[in-house]
Formats: structure tokens, sequence, C-alpha cells
């Protein structure tokens, strides 16, 4: 194992010596190491599996940081429950601050961690029936959402859409991602397609969360994961970015997140048994794994009806069926 990297165990020890350490005490007490007490370390890392090494790297992350310049964006799902749980734990750091949205949308289980586990809880200005009457709903993607904002909007107002997203829109752009889809692009250009936007995530999650960046000063730590999706994948490469935001299990795959749940016993919401990723109830995106058909399964009535009504149009084009 290379020095340094032990020399970076060694020290983010050292930053939390009260959350899970393989350094022996005696090597973090010391001012100096000698190669003697790295090769100790090295031999006692040899003994650990794939959970425990992800663990040792991830402390190695967090000992980069200044805990009080960040907070812990926490959703209550199971990447950012991660987090809640690495940070509680097995750093057993006090100092990160944890905040979660409560964007009228959860799952009642969701929503029930974001109380019991935030030490601050942000609303969103705009509710999700002023968002619709405003820019719009979900449909498609939120790539091929955000294209047919733009070109709509130009359309409303009576003017051009840029060249790049009418390229987009006809399917004629050749210098990356193509456009929409044929299905969104026959809709769109028919002349009868409802207003579609993905402004919707940006003013129930991002805007609470950068008001609250703003006021504060304070960094994100995000609970995001490149596995998660191709757009995640190409959009975080690294654990910082040069806005400040902080995603050290952007590299975690669910086959380990899944092992170190297992391994350490992380309580999983039940509502997990029934789809892969939560978020904002109905919300059309999951229509690709029919993971909006299995939440509106399991919604109470009140809940169901007010979900169907928001998102009527978006499920009307996408066939998604409301029993």
């Amino acid at each position: 194992m290379d020095s340094q990297y032990i020399i970076e165990i060694i020290k983010s020890d050292r930053k939390y010596p009260n959350g899970k350490c393989i350094t022996p005490q005696d090597i973090i007490d010391k001012k100096t190491l000698t190669l003697e007490d790295i090769e100790r370390v090295n031999n006692i890392l040899k003994e650990f599996d794939e959970p425990d090494s992800y663990l040792i790297d991830l402390k190695i992350k967090f000992a980069q940081i200044n805990p009080t310049e960040y907070y812990l964006s926490y959703s209550g799902g199971k990447d950012s429950h991660l987090l809640y749980w690495f940070i509680k734990e097995y750093l057993k750091d006090s100092n990160i601050l944890i905040v979660g949205i409560n964007t009228y949308m959860e799952n009642p289980q969701i929503l029930k961690r974001i109380r019991e586990n935030c030490d601050k809880i942000l609303f969103p200005s705009l509710k999700p029936f002023e968002i619709k009457e405003k820019y719009g709903i979900p449909c498609f993607s939120k790539e091929q959402d955000f294209y047919i904002y733009y070109y709509q909007n130009a359309i409303r107002k009576g003017k051009n859409p840029s060249k790049t997203i009418q390229q987009k829109i006809d399917g004629t752009y050749d210098k990356g991602f193509s456009g929409i889809s044929k299905t969104a692009r026959e809709y769109v250009k028919s002349g009868n397609a409802h207003n579609i936007t993905h402004l919707c995530c940006y003013y129930l999650k991002k805007k609470p969360a950068h008001d609250f960046e703003k006021e504060t000063g304070l960094k994100p730590i995000l609970g995001i994961r490149s596995e998660e999706s191709a757009l995640r994948k190409r959009q975080y490469t690294t654990c910082f970015s040069k806005n400040g935001k902080f995603t050290p299990i952007h590299n975690l795959t669910d086959d380990i997140m899944e092992q170190i749940i297992q391994k350490y016993n992380i309580e999983v919401p039940e509502i997990y048994q029934y789809v892969k990723r939560t978020g904002c109830e109905g919300c059309p995106y999951g229509s690709y794994y029919h993971e909006t058909e299995k939440e509106l399964q399991l919604m109470s009535p009140a809940k169901k009806k007010f979900v169907c009504e928001l998102f009527k149009e978006s499920y009307d084009v996408l066939g998604i069926k409301i029993e």
C-alpha cells in the first residue's frame, strides 16, 4: 500500500479520534511518524473488507474539509441517510449541521426521517401547484424538459428559440446529446402540448438550499452518486466542485452501498421494498422504471388525488395508469 495513503489514514484518525479508527492510539498520539508506524497501519489495513475500505476512504475525504463550513443536505433517502449515519455514528461528528427540505411531496416515511434527524428544515417559497401555474410540470426527463421549457417559453413570447434549443427539439444537434425523444418531439411540435418544465426540482429543492447557503455561508455535502444517472456521471467526477459542493460518495456503487448497509444494520425505510429511489412522490420522471405507478398504489387517497391532479397532463402523455 502506498505510504502516502497510509499517512492520510493516520491524519483522518487524528482528526476524528472519537470515531471509528484503525490507527492504534499510540501512533495517533505521536508527533512524528516512523516507517515502522506506517507499516504497522498498513498491516492492519490488509485485514479490512471492501465496505470498510470504502468507509476509510470516505473518512480521508471528510478529513479534508472544515466541518463548521459545511452542512449535510439531508433528503431522508438512502444516499443522504448513509452520509448522516457516517457523520453521526462513524465519525462521531456533531459540528456538521443537518438540513432537510419539506417539499410537500415526500413519502410519509421519508418526511418522518427528515423531521427526526434534521437540525433545520427549509420550505420552498413556491408550492407545487404554484410552480405548475407559473412554469409547468415535469414530463419526459430533466434534460429533455430543460430544452422543451425554453422552446415553449420562446414560442409563448412570440420569439424564435435559440439555434441550439431549436436543434435539440428538431433532433438535428450533432455536438453531443442529440436532444429529445421522438415521442417528446412529436408531442411538443404538435402545438397541443401542456407547459413542461424542469424547474419543479429547482423551486422545491435547489432554491431553498441556495438561499440557505447564501444566508449562512455554509457549503453543502450532497449524497449524489454518479451511478444513478448518465447526467450525474458526467457532472460528478470528483468529490469537490468549483462552487464548493462536497460530493464524497459520488463514486459509491450500489453493491458496496448495500454491503455497508447490511454490515452496519443501517435503517432503510419500508418504501425501498417497492421503489429503488425516493424523491417527490408521483414525479413523472419515475415512469421509465414504473416507479411512479408503484408510488401511486401506496399513497393515501388524499395524497393520490393531489398528485394525480398536479401531474395529470404528463401522466396522460406518458400513459401512466391511475387506478
